[in-house]
């Protein structure tokens, strides 16, 4: 039996943490080569249907809900500092923006020197050019909600608020997303925000759901000696778990199909309803509680489970970084595309060459730091 205790004694990091966001960036590099280089074929192939819907549960719903659990264990979780974080993050969205779209430019100008102009490719890289320009993702979801945080910091607002607070975002973000106006300029704001135009990756505010959540689990974790960690993952893991199980049941029953189902899932992860949040928290809660039982075992195999915790540790470095490699691929191939083995094949490459960047820039700054010294 767990028990909360009144005062916080699990202050230290989070292991089960580590290998969830882990995992996750492992996934998600995989499942962006599809959406990223992958031809027609592979973007309506059930290896990417099926792969996205396997992991939409948690996905970015894992990464915001992340960012709250962890704003709770950061020494730098005063309002200020979380302002300092989100204008940050939204300066990092502007430069990893510019940044992808000079990797497309620079591979597609080399391909075109050594191969030729391509008429279908010029049409591409005047899509995929604007794209990288109005890429809005998770820096801008994660820099906005840093700023709500900030607020309800200030505020002082209890977890019973932000429980309330995740409720009543999930049930006015289906009915937010109508909101849409004739201004282009104002429209493209209520895009980054509600979603309505149906242009930007994502949207912030009905992801404030899962942050929100997340807070809460972060501070009821607190609560919890690392001791009686076991009964508290086994409890809700399993409850969690049957509810999860349910909820994607009954959306796969709704929704036959392979295609509508996949459909339906990429609509919801978008802009999640209050079902699309309950299920997902309850997935999310499952996840964490499986990760820690297979810790130990995890544990024994040294490489893999130091390469999760570094992916966890530079998930922000990998998650940038990675999708300007798939541009570069795109640019040098004239974004003519590949098929689904093509892709699975790429993900390793990139997953590769993406944590070899990471190190490099981290070996730089640290070299940099410490001749400063």
């Amino acid at each position: 039996m767990f028990i909360l205790r009144e005062k916080e004694v699990n202050v230290g990091r989070q292991r089960e943490l580590d290998l969830v966001k882990g995992f996750l960036m492992i996934m998600i590099i995989f499942i962006h080569s599809f959406q990223t280089i992958g031809n027609m074929e592979a973007v309506t192939s059930n290896a990417h249907m099926v792969l996205f819907t396997l992991f939409m549960p948690t996905g970015a719903c894992l990464y915001l809900f992340a960012m709250g659990f962890g704003s709770v264990f950061t020494r730098h979780s005063k309002p200020e500092d979380m302002v300092k974080n989100g204008v940050k993050l939204l300066l990092y969205q502007g430069l990893s923006n510019l940044c992808y779209a000079a990797a497309i430019v620079i591979s597609f100008g080399i391909r075109n020197l050594i191969a030729g102009e391509s008429a279908v490719g010029r049409e591409a890289y005047a899509e995929n050019l604007y794209a990288a320009l109005t890429f809005v993702n998770i820096f801008f979801i994660s820099g906005m909600c840093y700023l709500v945080l900030a607020i309800y910091r200030k505020l002082g607002v209890s977890l019973r608020g932000y429980i309330i607070s995740a409720i009543i975002v999930a049930i006015i973000s289906p009915f937010a997303k109508l909101l849409v106006s004739d201004n282009s300029a104002i429209n493209w704001i209520l895009d980054m925000t509600f979603g309505g135009k149906g242009e930007t990756s994502f949207c912030f505010f009905p992801y404030l759901s899962y942050v929100f959540l997340g807070y809460v689990f972060g501070k009821v974790l607190r609560r919890i000696p690392e001791n009686e960690k076991g009964n508290f993952y086994r409890k809700s893991g399993i409850i969690c778990g049957v509810i999860a199980v349910i909820w994607f049941a009954c959306c796969m029953i709704l929704h036959p199909g392979i295609e509508e189902f996949f459909n339906y899932m990429l609509e919801q992860y978008r802009i999640p309803g209050l079902a699309k949040v309950a299920g997902s928290f309850c997935a999310i809660m499952f996840v964490f509680a499986i990760a820690f039982w297979i810790m130990p075992i995890i544990e024994k195999w040294k490489f893999g489970y130091h390469k999760l915790c570094y992916y966890s540790k530079q998930i922000s470095k990998i998650y940038a970084v990675h999708i300007g490699v798939y541009y570069v691929i795109g640019g040098f191939a004239a974004f003519g595309g590949f098929s689904v083995k093509g892709c699975l094949i790429w993900s390793v490459i990139v997953l590769v060459v993406t944590d070899l960047l990471v190190q490099g820039y981290i070996l730089i700054v640290n070299k940099i730091k410490s001749g400063k010294n």
